[in-house]
This record gives structure tokens, C-alpha cells and sequence, in this order.
């Protein structure tokens, strides 16, 4: 394991690796216990509703493949295929006479909407001592373009490139892709005195992995922070319930669970629907 990897398994304490026992390869993947984060919440469970993402073969991810999916809707009455819409283009006049239409094409393929959830400022809990604002979530914006996600964490204070002392700061995202109610992929970035990492916990393969290996990019753009991920680190699922949540504390504290910390949104999640 590299030196910037080990380093920021302290400030992801709260997926317990070193609490739990779990071992690190050199290429920086861990395999992960039960109960290792209780920062990830749990939403309502919708029986019967559930939408089972498979993760599609790494050839079938490649390019948007948006315009050939089927992705079920929240009530799961109908579904959507952007080929199943043709609009003429206009015709001419042929021979005799006749109107000969134009060979219908499919519409363009817009990228998916964002699905912006906004929070309430002076809304962080717990913790021994008072959190910075720069801990305290006031809107999170989720979109995706390609096969690439990019979440936007906006705090109430610039966001610190560097964390100096004993102090430590996480932000995660979690990911519900068959609507039981249990996140099934955490997307992380922890700060610590040598700038920001990235983890990545898969909770169906009991699997987490840190840095480079997670093709995890992070950085700070003022009061932002930017995360950047291919879609395969949610299973390569097209919708999903999500929510974010940021953590503020000493090292102890996030591996104890009393850690200043700001969910959004403050209960529930959020439905992406591609």
C-alpha cells in the first residue's frame, strides 16, 4: 500500500478497516466487515418495487448507452426507451404525385436531468466540539453525462484544501439500486493533512477499495467539493435512491460515532432516474 493511501485510512475511520481488522493489499483494496459505517443511513424499504440493477459487462458500458435502456419508473407502471420515439422529419413530393416521407430518425438523446437536493444551513449534529461551516451541507447536486457521475457537495464555508492537527473530515455519497432500502455502494473523500483521498465501499461483494483504484477524482472549487466516478461504481445502474453526508471530528470520534456530522437530505433519499 502506498504512502497517500495509508495515510487516509485514519480520516475513513468510519469505514472501521483498522477497527474491524480488516487486511490491506498493496494495490490498495481492503476487504470489508459487516457493520462498518453507521454514517451510511437506511431509507424505506418499497416491497415490490424494487428495481434489481445487474452491472452490465464492462463492453456494454462503454459510450452513453442511454438511448437503447429501458429504465423502470418509481411507480414501476411503465417504462422508457428513447428508440421507441421516431418523429418524421418532413416529406416530398415523388413521382405522380405521391408524398414520399422521409425515413423517420430517433430524437436526440439529451443527458439526464440533475437531481438537486437543497439542506438546511446550522443543521449539524452531535460531535465533542463545534463543527466548522465548512462541515455543514447546504445543497448537493447529482448528475451524470456518459458513464461518468459527478456529485457537488456546496457547504456554508470554502472548503479547506488541508486538514491541519488531529482533526478529520469525510463527505460520502450512498447508493440504493434495488429499492430495499439498504445501500448497496458508498462513494467517499476524506481529508487529511496531505489534501483529499477517495474510498469506495461495495457492501453486496463486502469489498472496499481507496485512492487510485477506485477511478474516484476529487476537488475543491471554493465552497464545493467535486466528485467525479465512473457509473460501474454503482453497479452501472441507470436509477438509483441516493443521499449525501458530511462528517467532522478527531480521528476518534469518527471511529467511536460521535463525529459532527450533516446528512441530505436530513431523512429519506433522493430518486435519480436517468
Amino acid at each position: 500500500m502506498n504512502l497517500h493511501v495509508a495515510r487516509h485510512l485514519v480520516p475513513l475511520a468510519v469505514l472501521a478497516l483498522v477497527a474491524t481488522g480488516c487486511s490491506a493489499a498493496s494495490s490498495g483494496d481492503a476487504v470489508a466487515g459487516p457493520g462498518m459505517s453507521d454514517l451510511a443511513p437506511s431509507y424505506d424499504a418499497r416491497p415490490g418495487k424494487g428495481r434489481v440493477q445487474a452491472e452490465a459487462p464492462a463492453g456494454e458500458r462503454a459510450g452513453d448507452d442511454r438511448a437503447g435502456r429501458r429504465g423502470s419508473e418509481r411507480d414501476g407502471a411503465r417504462t422508457r426507451n428513447t428508440t421507441d420515439t421516431l418523429k418524421p422529419r418532413g416529406s416530398h413530393k415523388g413521382s405522380g404525385g405521391r408524398d414520399d416521407a422521409v425515413a423517420p430518425g430517433p430524437e436526440p438523446v439529451s443527458a439526464p436531468r440533475p437531481v438537486t437536493v437543497g439542506d438546511p444551513s446550522g443543521d449539524v449534529s452531535g460531535g465533542i466540539e463545534q463543527a466548522p461551516a465548512s462541515a455543514d451541507i447546504v445543497e448537493v447536486r447529482l448528475s451524470r453525462r456518459g458513464d461518468v457521475v459527478e456529485v457537488r457537495t456546496t457547504f456554508a464555508a470554502a472548503v479547506p484544501s488541508r486538514q491541519s492537527g488531529s482533526k478529520g473530515m469525510n463527505v460520502a455519497s450512498f447508493y440504493d439500486v434495488d429499492d430495499n432500502g439498504i445501500v448497496d455502494y458508498e462513494v467517499w473523500a476524506s481529508l487529511a493533512d496531505d489534501g483529499w483521498g477517495t474510498g469506495h465501499l461495495d457492501r453486496r461483494r463486502e469489498k472496499a477499495t481507496f485512492g487510485p483504484s477506485t477511478g474516484i477524482q476529487v476537488r475543491v472549487e471554493g465552497d464545493t467539493l467535486v466528485t467525479r466516478f465512473p457509473v460501474e461504481r454503482v453497479g452501472g445502474a441507470d436509477v438509483f435512491r441516493w443521499s449525501a453526508a458530511s462528517e467532522w471530528g478527531s480521528y476518534e470520534s469518527m471511529a467511536s460515532a460521535t463525529s459532527a456530522r450533516d446528512h441530505a437530505p436530513d431523512d429519506g433519499a433522493v430518486d435519480y432516474r436517468g
